[in-house]
């Protein structure tokens, strides 16, 4: 249902006020773990409550309080606090310019999601908003040794609050937004709330809530006659019981659901420039880097459910060890259509997918007690998840109603016998590319890290993790027809691979001083095999061989004038053989999965925060990362590409078309080399119980990799973040905006698959197309909550 934007400044204006008289903010409400001294930042980067300043690794803090002052609401919008993770589209992730750029479900992610302690196999999972959450911890490099699945690249590590033992209280905030678009601004709002009720001296439950109303980012002109979920609601349910019957023994229980309908954060995507021979302009179509105009005549929808349960239960032993056991069922459903050529009119109108994921894990891990001169942890882990999706991708080129009917095209046309020429065969489109597969993985694991303190001062740490995992595919594509079949035609594949890993790490920590330690590690990373989900050539081989990471890090953490200053500074240096990727065949017009060889990233990561006087706290962190391909000689050419031996040529057959390049020396898709981050927080008391807070908030991005070429660069990004407000003991109301002077850029750029011609018809076109966020265009807006 479209409602008027006049109609829903009212509505939001009314929850919003809602929101302030009746409800709290979700402030930082720390998880059950040890008392951290003033400006100290307790983790579990290691599976174990740490001071950051101690942990042997290098990893990017976001608190709760950060989360809510700088309005990220979701894993996208941490970006712009985290500098060593970057986002593009269908909930990709990098970490120091390392990830996995795929929208298909065949391959796990390069960067692992892992919330409270349950890593989460589906991308669904990162569509999810934020609410009650106590931190995000982006852990750099290969991190699967202790966090149960593989993360050959980096991994997010995200703790939400935990139920207080004898405490009732009850919190929430609301948040009104304007976006800035062109001709007429969007709105939305969000309500978080969250209650905490003791049950009697050894149990307690917390529940908490979210729902978000957003308008589309881009303006659209639709066909009102289809199904047009243009916007974004999200809803999202937790429920957290924490019993603890003695001292040794905790029981820890989560359930939650999150429902999400609409496309926008998703599939905004517009036309961003056409090439020599489009045939959009000739229909008045507009291209632009800030064009956020797109039409349909399909329709446009995304239903998705995604939720689970787990229980988390810690045993402390008579001799210091420590026996947890974490068992959690997982499940996300989704279901979405979108007009993917940006058109009235019918050059790609359909894109569709119906997928169900389950996944179950099952971890045991032994603790050995902290404080003696070895320490560490072992465990066992199993994992097994399984996918179902089927789909359908196409469209009719554009040829009218009239045309396509008829022969030769013959789509929706009644067959008849020849001759004349007639149709003897009834096209579902003119381009068509139909699939149907089911996914089942396997994952076994054993793991140990133990590190001794070989003097007061020195500490050296080894670690093993061997995997064994198993997949299989059963996979039907191509079984509509169609004039032109996007793909390998009537194709079947049942197969499966394996593979078996031994990952490591060796390290050291030195306290050089009280407030300065030097660390140093060096180890490997595994991420397991998976398929392509489209064949490259009939019959061919789906796998796709696992990706290792191998690579070290040198670095120092400590604080200085007298804990007024934190520091953080690292170096780093992998190389990743059989790095996974995805490429578009232009010979096949599709997608296909596959390994690139060899690729390395290396570069620093800085950060600090200071307070230099009371009441003013400032903060940044820096990432440079020079990530590229080694060696990468099956790198699919680009439409029009005439650089690394590349050659156009209409048809694929003659003898001087050129359709792969040996990419060395490339940046990798969703790197960038430089990325920054800089804060000021400052509150200055106006009254007793009564002050003054303000916060700026400065982001930089040298230019971003969202493909392999320089036609798929995306520019250099600037933002800056303002905050004003007021905040008492109970209450707090501010002003904010983000991306203050509309920088606007996407998080993506592709060549759009409706705009090119078949080969061997026409010269190819390289039209770009482009995907925005709510982080892509200034928001301005109130947030307003209270406590008790």
């Amino acid at each position: 249902m479209n409602i008027t934007r006049k109609t829903r400044l009212v509505q939001s204006v009314s929850v919003a006020a809602i929101a302030l008289f009746s409800s709290v903010p979700a402030f930082a409400q720390a998880a059950d773990e040890p008392a951290a001294a003033p400006g100290e930042i307790i983790v579990t980067a290691q599976r174990r409550s740490e001071n950051v300043l101690k942990v042997p690794v290098s990893v990017t803090v976001v608190s709760a309080d950060q989360l809510i002052q700088r309005g990220a609401n979701d894993l996208t919008a941490v970006t712009k606090l985290a500098p060593s993770l970057q986002v593009a589209q269908d909930n990709t992730f990098s970490v120091r310019g390392v990830g996995t750029a795929t929208f298909a479900n065949t391959v796990e992610a390069s960067v692992s999601q892992v919330v409270d302690d349950v890593v989460l196999g589906n991308r669904e999972y990162a569509a999810n908003a934020f609410y009650d959450v106590a931190r995000v911890e982006v852990l750099n490099g290969p991190q699967g040794l202790l966090f149960g699945k593989n993360a050959s690249a980096g991994l997010v590590n995200i703790t939400t609050n935990k139920p207080k033992l004898g405490e009732l209280s009850f919190s929430a905030d609301g948040e009104l937004v304007q976006r800035a678009r062109p001709g007429d601004d969007g709105t939305g709002y969000q309500i978080r709330s969250t209650v905490n009720a003791p049950l009697g001296d050894k149990a307690a439950l917390r529940l908490n809530a979210i729902y978000s109303d957003q308008d589309p980012i881009t303006v659209s002109r639709v066909n009102p006659a289809m199904r047009n979920d243009l916007g974004l609601t999200n809803l999202g349910l937790r429920a957290k019981l924490l019993f603890e019957p003695t001292d040794s023994l905790s029981v820890y229980l989560i359930g939650d659901y999150n429902r999400q309908r609409g496309i926008t954060g998703r599939y905004d995507i517009t036309f961003r420039q056409f090439g020599p021979g489009s045939q959009y302009p000739a229909y008045g179509l507009a291209a632009g880097p800030e064009n956020f105009n797109f039409a349909a005549e399909a329709p446009n929808y995304r239903d998705s459910d995604t939720g689970g349960l787990q229980a988390n239960v810690s045993l402390k032993l008579g001799n210091g060890m420590e026996l947890t056991s974490i068992t959690a069922w997982k499940q996300a459903k989704t279901d979405f259509q979108f007009d993917s050529d940006e058109t009235a009119i019918n050059f790609f109108s359909y894109n569709s997918a119906d997928q169900k994921y389950d996944q179950y894990s099952q971890e045991l891990r032994l603790a050995l007690p902290t404080g003696n001169a070895l320490t560490g942890q072992f465990g066992l882990y199993y994992y097994r998840s399984v996918g179902n999706s089927s789909g359908f991708r196409g469209g009719n080129n554009g040829l009218p109603d009239v045309v396509a009917i008829g022969f030769p095209f013959c789509i929706g046309a009644t067959v008849t016998q020849g001759p004349p020429p007639a149709c003897g065969v009834n096209n579902r489109s003119f381009l068509g590319q139909d699939f149907q597969y089911s996914l089942k993985n396997d994952s076994y694991a054993a793991f140990g890290q133990l590190g001794y303190q070989l003097t007061n001062t020195l500490k050296v740490t080894a670690g093993a993790r061997l995997t064994y995992e198993k997949a299989k595919i059963n996979l039907r594509e191509n079984f509509g027809n169609y004039f032109v079949t996007l793909g390998i035609k009537n194709n079947v594949a049942n197969q499966a691979t394996d593979a078996t890993d031994l990952s490591y790490k060796l390290g050291f920590d030195w306290q050089a001083t009280p407030d300065l330690m030097v660390y140093g590690f060096y180890g490997e990373g595994f991420k397991g095999p998976g398929f392509s989900n489209t064949a490259p050539a009939p019959g061919a081989d789906l796998s796709v061989r696992p990706e290792i990471s191998r690579g070290g890090e040198l670095g120092v953490k400590g604080k200085a004038l007298d804990g007024a200053l934190t520091f953080s500074l690292s170096g780093f240096y992998t190389k990743f053989y059989d790095l996974q990727v995805q490429a578009f065949v232009q010979a096949l017009r599709t997608f296909v999965l596959g390994n690139a060889a060899t690729a390395t990233t290396k570069g620093i990561d800085f950060s600090f925060q200071a307070r230099p006087f009371e009441g003013l706290t400032l903060s940044g962190s820096a990432s440079y990362a020079d990530a590229t391909f080694d060696d990468y000689p099956g790198a699919q050419c680009y439409p029009t590409q005439a650089t690394g031996g590349c050659k156009a040529d209409i048809n694929s057959s003659l003898p001087g078309f050129v359709g792969t390049f040996n990419a060395k020396g490339y940046q990798l898709p969703l790197s960038s080399k430089f990325t920054a981050t800089l804060g000021a927080e400052y509150a200055a008391p106006i009254t007793d119980g009564l002050e003054a807070q303000f916060g700026v908030g400065y982001y930089h991005r040298s230019s971003q990799s969202a493909g392999i070429g320089a036609p798929f660069t995306i520019p250099t990004w600037d933002t800056i973040d303002l905050r004003a407000g007021i905040k008492a003991e109970n209450w707090n109301i501010s002003l904010f905006c983000k991306n203050c002077t509309n920088e606007i850029r996407p998080i993506s750029i592709g060549s759009d698959g409706g705009d090119a011609n078949p080969v061997g018809v026409a010269p190819p076109v390289l039209t770009l197309n482009q995907r925005f966020s709510f982080e892509s265009v200034r928001t301005i807006g109130v947030r307003a909550g209270i406590n008790f």
